[in-house]
């Protein structure tokens, strides 16, 4: 097990009662596909260290709030200002202090106040994403250890990460946005229902033609930015001899 594993594991512990409120989403979903889901499938090269929870809109009803139980944990803080301690991005760390990480709070605009108030603490960075909603509203439960985890759906995963990844103003997050995809693609066992659930998300959903715009613009050939960007994150391969006409493929697939 990786070290930055053992600390997304003590996460889990940490934050074990709110963990019905929240989603983990980010770049830890493919690796933990491919471990706990998939299975047959070799682990992931972790390419993230760093974690991001998406915020469940459903009532808290409890006493203690996640900033509450952190700082009695002892988390660092990685404040967003030099000159205030508030508000912060937890950082856990490893018991011998050698790993250490982000963990992050996403929600959609503007959520409702007992969010910041009850569930999450007010003195906590909660990053307000736009279309974050659409990735909520397909989840599933994984049981990793004696932990009761919530990611996205395969399909809502990368069909978010294809709606998003264009918003993304540092190129290094967009590249791994957009190999988080290709990994889904190219690994999950169930490729056609996977291609098909796509499919029917870019034809039900309203922001669906947003994501034909971005993979027109990106995926236009396999020479293209986003066929490239994959190349490049992705790195050497033993196993596809052309990464880059691999990606452009299975990604451009979803608009025939």
């Amino acid at each position: 097990m990786y070290p930055s594993e053992k600390l997304l594991l003590k996460v889990f512990d940490d934050l074990k009662d709110f963990l019905p409120y929240l989603v983990l989403i980010g770049g830890w979903v493919p690796h933990i596909y491919a471990k706990y889901v998939w299975k047959e499938i070799p682990t992931t090269v972790i390419t993230t260290t760093d974690m991001d929870f998406g915020i469940v809109i459903k009532e808290y009803k409890g006493d203690e709030s996640i900033s509450s139980r952190v700082r009695k944990l002892g988390y660092g803080e990685h404040h967003i200002s030099m000159d205030r301690p508030i508000p912060f991005v937890p950082v856990v760390k490893s018991p011998e202090g050698l790993e250490k990480a982000d963990v992050e709070f996403i929600s959609i605009p503007k959520p409702p106040k007992y969010i910041k108030e009850k569930l999450i603490g007010k003195e906590i960075k909660v990053n307000e994403i736009k279309n974050f909603n659409v990735l909520l509203e397909s989840i599933t439960e994984i049981i990793i250890d004696k932990y009761v985890i919530q990611i996205p759906t395969e399909s809502m995963f990368v069909f978010h990460k294809l709606l998003t990844f264009i918003q993304r103003e540092n190129e290094e997050k967009l590249r791994k946005d957009l190999y988080y995809a290709y990994y889904i693609f190219r690994f999950c066992p169930q490729k056609g229902k996977l291609v098909q659930d796509i499919k029917f998300l870019i034809k039900d959903k309203k922001v669906g033609r947003n994501i034909v715009r971005n993979i027109n613009k990106y995926f236009k050939n396999v020479d293209s930015k986003g066929p490239i960007l994959i190349e490049r994150e992705n790195g050497p391969d033993n196993f596809v001899s052309n990464v880059r006409a691999d990606a452009y493929e299975r990604i451009s697939q979803v608009l025939i």
